[in-house]
């Protein structure tokens, strides 16, 4: 079985199908699904995942392999491969890159915490860090609101450079900035962070800065690792998951957990979408969005491509 690269998998499949994919998933979903808590293998700095997931007619498994270190050695820091089986046979059908899937089901995560949560009139965007999620999270935000500026931090300067002249080609009618984090923070609606950082990467500052915005943090998937500061967990009027599990694995919501008292309530995606929910007077208060991804994104989206892939 040929494994499907991953420009073929972006070349037939687009953030927007993807949201979309997701949204019908939970509106018409019919029987139950299973999508257990990944498993994490630690190996030093390095991590392995395995998601498998059932529902429907299939079954899916990703094997991915996350290593920090790769960015001193100029490679991607997310590697896998995803396979889709018949669920009754076994049998597998449909062999691929995994980050590809990755990619897209994660920036839609976040596209649909931005649709059903960030202030109706945002226009201006903050993205910290610039790798795959980076970019998969910039082509979500414009799905899901009318963009107009684009402030990009990255600790490598020469990688915000980069980021930016790619962005500027794709989407010429927006504008670009490089920024430091504090402006950053000021100067946007929604701040995407996209990190695998152990300490927090945005900053503590005033309240009032902070209200009126949204924060939509994928990067920490580990307890050890956490994007958000304390001030922040802590004065947030609402805080939302994309599943159940982000409040388990990520060290951002286990911090959470730990300053505050209402999160067990907390809503996820498959809830928000159901009930359509709209938060009150979002555009006076502060709401964070934690994505950490399941196998059930996976699943669904990797049996969208197949479904459109000329087999």
């Amino acid at each position: 079985m040929e494994v499907v690269p991953a420009d073929d998998i972006r070349r037939i499949f687009t953030m927007k199908e993807t949201m979309e994919t997701i949204e019908e998933f939970y509106r018409k979903k019919k029987g139950e699904y299973i999508s257990p808590d990944r498993m994490h293998i630690e190996d030093g700095e390095n991590t392995a995942l395995l998601m498998p997931a059932f529902y429907g007619d299939y079954y899916a498994v990703k094997l991915v392999g996350v290593a920090p270190g790769n960015t001193e050695v100029k490679k991607a820091t997310i590697h896998g491969t995803m396979i889709l089986h018949d669920r009754q046979t076994m049998q597998p059908l449909f062999l691929c890159d995994a980050m590809a899937v990755t990619a897209l089901r994660t920036g839609a995560l976040g596209g649909l915490g931005m649709k059903y949560l960030a202030g109706k009139e945002a226009r201006s965007l903050g993205i910290i860090g610039t790798g795959t999620q980076g970019w998969s999270h910039l082509q979500s935000a414009v799905v899901a609101r009318d963009i107009k500026e684009v402030h990009i931090f990255n600790r490598t300067k020469d990688k915000a450079r980069s980021f930016i002249e790619k962005a500027k080609e794709a989407f010429p009618d927006i504008r670009f900035h490089m920024t430091e984090v504090d402006e950053l923070v000021r100067e946007s609606d929604i701040i995407i962070t996209t990190t695998t950082s152990v300490t927090p990467v945005l900053p503590e500052l005033p309240s009032e800065v902070w209200k009126g915005k949204q924060i939509v943090a994928v990067g920490s998937f580990r307890p050890a690792m956490q994007e958000i500061p304390d001030q922040v967990l802590k004065e947030a009027d609402y805080i939302y998951v994309d599943a159940e599990s982000a409040l388990r694995e990520s060290g951002d919501m286990l911090r959470a957990k730990e300053l505050r008292t209402d999160l067990d309530g907390s809503w996820n995606l498959e809830k928000i979408i159901t009930e359509r929910h709209e938060p009150e007077d979002v555009e006076n208060k502060l709401t964070i969005f934690k994505s950490v991804g399941a196998s059930i994104f996976d699943l669904v989206t990797v049996e969208a491509i197949y479904n459109k892939y000329d087999k």
